[in-house]
C-alpha cells in the first residue's frame, strides 16, 4: 500500500467516523439511515433497537388525537345537546318574579256600609348598586329653577346636574318619606340589591316618588286593613295580624274568603337588577278577595252600642250586651258588646294583652230568671198545665228537702200558671218543674239552645254549661228549674227566645248574610235549615203568658213599648264564687215584638251592676223600638188578651 493509499485510507476513515456520528445523532431525532448507505431508509420493524422512540410518538401523537375528538364531542354535546337546557338555565337565572299582592275583600252591613276594607300602599326598597349612578338635575328655564319634562324640553331651557349619587337622592326622597337626609343617604349606600327603606307609604307619596325617576328606588304594592267604622262592631268584624291574616271575629271565621289570589310579575334582570329589554316579561294579575256582607244594620247597631256602654257606665256593671234577632230568619241584626275599642286596639285589649273578643258568644254566666221559660215551655209540652193551672205560692217553701224563698217577702197567694211566670215566683215554679222528669227537662234545655253551640260565625263561641241529670244533686235539682246551677251565654238566651217566638222552630242565628265576588255577583249564605224545636200551639200560648211580663201584674212593666204588645222574660241570677259567696248578680231581659206576630226579639245583659239592678226592662224597650223603626215593623194591630194572673 503506497502512502498515497494509506492517506486515502485514513480519510475515508476519518469521514465513516464522522458520518456514524452524524447518523446517531440524527437517529435521536427519530431518522433513520442505512448502516451501508448514507441515505435514509423507512423505519425498522418493530422489535428492532430503534423502535422506542417511533413507539413513544405513535402514543404522543394517538393521546392528542384523542384529546381534540374529546374536546370536539363536548363541543358538540354543550352546544347542540345541552345548549337548550343550559340556556334555559341561564335564562332562569336571570329571571325573577315578584309577587302581586290581591286585595282583602271588604266587610259591610246588610245594607253595603263599609265596616272593614284594604287601602293601596306600597313598601319602599332601594338597590344600592343601582342608586351610585343617579343624577339630580335642575331644568333652568328663563333664570327660574323648574320641574316637569314638559318644561325640559322647552328650547330655552337647561338642564344642569347639581348633585348626584346616594346623597343627592337622599336630599329629595327625605321629606316625601318625613326623613332625616342624613339618616335616609347612610340607608341608600352600600352594595346590597335590596332593602327596605319604608313600608306602608301611601299612594299620594309613592306617585311623588316616582316623578323622581330615581333608579333604583323600587315598591311593592301591598294592602294596609282600615276599619272606617272605627270601633263600631269591633268585636264581631274581628282583626288581622301583621301578615293580614285574620286571627279575630268575622276577619277569623271568613278569612278563606276574603282572602284573594296573589298574582305574579316574571321579568329578566341583569346582575344589578335592571330589567332586560326584550326579555321575558310575564304578568298573572291577582284576584281580591269576596267581600263578605253580614247581617247586622250599621244603624241600629250603632244604636245597641250607645245603649249598652251607657247603662254599663251608670250602673257601674262590668260589662253588658245587645243582641237583636230577625226571627223568621235567625239573622243577628245587632251584636253590641260593650266597651268596644277600634279593631287594631280589641286585638290587645283583653286580660294581660291577650284578644277581646264577643262576650256575647263567648261568656257563659247564670241565666237565672229567664230559665223559667225553659220550665214552663216543657210542662206546657208535656201537657202538666194550662195558662190558667192554679198554683199555691208562699214566699217560702221546702220541696225535697230544699228550702227555697221568692226574690221579695209576699203573702201567699193562688196564682195561675201564668201569673207564677209573670212575678217570677221561684215558690211556684218548682212545684211545677216537680210534675217534670229531670230528663225531660234537661232534654227541653238542649232543644231551646241551652248547652249547645248556635254555630253563629265568630269565634270562640262557648257551649255553656249543663250538666246531665246523672250529676245533679237534690239542691241542683230544684234550683235549675228556675235558671241557676248552669251557665249559658247571652247568643244562646237570644236563640231560645226567638224559637218561642218563631212558633217553636229554631232558625239558628247567623251573622253573615253572603258574599259579593268578582262583578258584584252575589251569593247567599248557605243557611242551616230550620227544625221544629217546640209544638206551634205550645210556643204561641208561652208568648200570650209572657206578655204579662211586661205589665203592671207582671215584674218588668218598663219593658212595655208604646203601640206594640210585647212578650219577654227578665232575669236576676245570682253569681257565686268558689267558696260561695255571693259576689253580685246578671241581669238580663229577652222579649219579642209585636206579641201577636213576633218579627223580632232582643236580649239585654248587665253583668254584676251596682246600681239599678233592673235596668235592663228599659234597656229592652230602648233598643227594641229602635228596631221595631228602622225594620219598618207594622204595630199591633189590636191590644193584648192576657190571661189573668190570679187564680179563682
Amino acid at each position: 500500500m503506497t502512502a498515497e493509499d494509506s492517506n486515502r485510507a485514513g480519510n475515508n476513515a476519518s469521514k465513516a467516523g464522522k458520518s456514524n456520528s452524524l447518523k446517531k445523532k440524527i437517529n435521536l431525532r427519530g431518522i433513520y439511515f442505512s448502516p451501508k448507505s448514507d441515505q435514509p431508509v423507512s423505519p425498522p420493524p418493530v422489535g428492532t433497537k430503534y423502535d422506542y422512540f417511533h413507539g413513544r410518538s405513535n402514543v404522543l401523537l394517538a393521546f392528542a388525537g384523542l384529546f381534540f375528538a374529546l374536546c370536539a364531542w363536548q363541543l358538540i354535546n354543550i352546544q347542540v345537546r345541552q345548549g337548550p337546557a343550559l340556556a334555559a338555565a341561564a335564562q332562569q337565572m336571570r329571571t325573577h318574579s315578584q309577587e302581586i299582592a290581591a286585595k282583602r275583600g271588604d266587610i259591610t252591613d246588610r245594607k253595603g256600609v263599609v265596616l272593614a276594607t284594604s287601602d293601596e300602599a306600597y313598601d319602599i326598597s332601594v338597590n344600592q348598586k343601582q342608586i351610585g349612578d343617579y343624577k339630580h338635575k335642575e331644568v333652568i328655564l328663563d333664570g327660574k329653577v323648574v320641574t316637569g319634562t314638559d318644561a325640559a324640553k322647552s328650547k330655552n331651557a337647561k338642564v344642569k346636574v347639581v348633585g348626584t349619587g346616594p346623597i343627592a337622592a337622599a336630599k329629595v326622597l327625605a321629606p316625601i318619606l318625613e326623613e332625616d337626609p342624613a339618616v335616609l343617604g347612610g340607608k341608600l349606600v352600600g352594595n346590597r340589591g335590596f332593602k327596605y327603606l319604608a313600608k306602608n307609604v301611601s299612594v299620594e307619596k309613592w306617585n311623588q316618588i316616582k316623578k323622581l325617576r330615581i333608579d333604583g328606588i323600587n315598591a311593592d304594592k301591598k294592602y294596609v286593613r282600615r276599619y272606617p267604622a272605627g270601633a263600631l262592631a269591633s268585636s264581631v268584624i274581628g282583626y288581622v295580624n301583621s301578615e293580614g291574616v285574620g286571627t279575630g271575629g268575622i276577619e277569623a271565621t271568613q278569612n278563606k274568603i276574603l282572602t284573594g289570589t296573589p298574582g305574579e310579575k316574571t321579568a329578566e334582570t341583569s346582575p344589578s337588577g335592571q330589567t332586560i329589554p326584550g326579555g321575558i316579561s310575564v304578568l298573572k294579575e291577582p284576584v281580591p278577595g269576596k267581600t263578605v256582607r253580614l247581617t247586622i244594620d250599621a244603624d241600629l247597631q250603632a244604636l245597641a252600642e250607645k245603649e249598652v256602654n251607657e247603662q254599663v257606665e251608670r250602673t257601674g256593671s262590668q260589662w253588658g250586651s245587645v243582641i237583636i234577632q230577625d226571627i223568621a230568619t235567625g239573622h243577628v241584626l245587632a251584636l253590641a258588646d260593650s266597651g268596644n275599642l277600634p279593631p287594631e286596639k280589641q286585638r290587645t285589649a283583653g286580660p294581660d294583652g291577650t284578644p277581646l273578643g264577643s262576650r256575647s258568644v263567648q261568656y257563659p254566666y247564670p241565666p237565672g230568671s229567664t230559665g223559667k221559660v225553659i220550665t214552663f215551655a216543657d210542662a206546657l209540652e208535656e201537657g202538666k198545665i194550662t195558662p190558667l193551672t192554679p198554683v199555691v205560692c208562699p214566699y217560702e217553701i221546702v220541696l225535697h228537702g230544699q228550702k227555697v224563698h221568692d226574690y221579695a217577702p209576699h203573702p201567699t197567694l193562688k196564682m195561675t200558671a201564668t201569673g207564677v211566670l209573670a212575678r217570677s215566683y221561684n215558690s211556684g215554679t218548682i212545684q211545677i218543674a216537680d210534675m217534670l222528669t229531670d230528663q225531660s227537662r234537661y232534654e227541653m234545655m238542649h232543644s231551646l239552645s241551652w248547652g249547645t253551640l248556635t254555630g253563629i260565625e265568630i269565634p270562640g263561641e262557648s257551649e255553656g254549661i249543663i250538666r246531665s241529670p246523672e250529676k245533679w244533686d237534690g239542691r241542683t235539682r230544684i234550683v235549675t228549674s228556675f235558671g241557676q246551677g248552669m251557665a249559658i251565654t247571652p247568643i244562646q238566651l237570644s236563640a231560645m227566645m226567638s224559637i218561642v217566638g218563631n212558633q217553636g222552630i229554631y232558625a239558628p242565628p247567623r251573622i253573615v248574610e253572603g258574599y259579593v265576588g268578582q262583578h258584584d255577583q252575589y251569593t247567599p249564605n248557605q243557611l242551616p235549615t230550620p227544625t221544629k224545636r217546640l209544638d206551634p200551639q205550645s210556643a204561641r200560648t208561652l208568648v200570650r203568658m209572657m206578655e204579662s211580663v211586661v205589665t203592671n201584674e207582671g215584674t218588668t212593666p218598663t219593658a212595655e213599648i208604646p203601640g206594640y204588645q210585647v212578650a219577654g222574660k227578665s232575669g236576676t241570677a245570682e253569681i257565686i264564687s268558689s267558696t260561695g259567696a255571693l259576689t253580685g248578680v246578671v241581669s238580663s231581659f229577652a222579649g219579642v215584638a209585636p206579641a201577636d206576630n213576633p218579627k223580632l226579639e232582643a236580649a239585654v245583659l248587665l253583668y254584676k251592676p251596682v246600681t239599678d239592678q233592673h235596668a235592663t226592662g228599659k234597656m229592652f224597650s230602648k233598643v227594641m223600638s229602635s228596631a221595631l223603626e228602622i225594620m219598618n215593623v207594622a204595630p199591633s194591630a189590636q191590644p193584648a188578651q192576657l190571661y189573668p194572673v190570679f187564680a179563682r
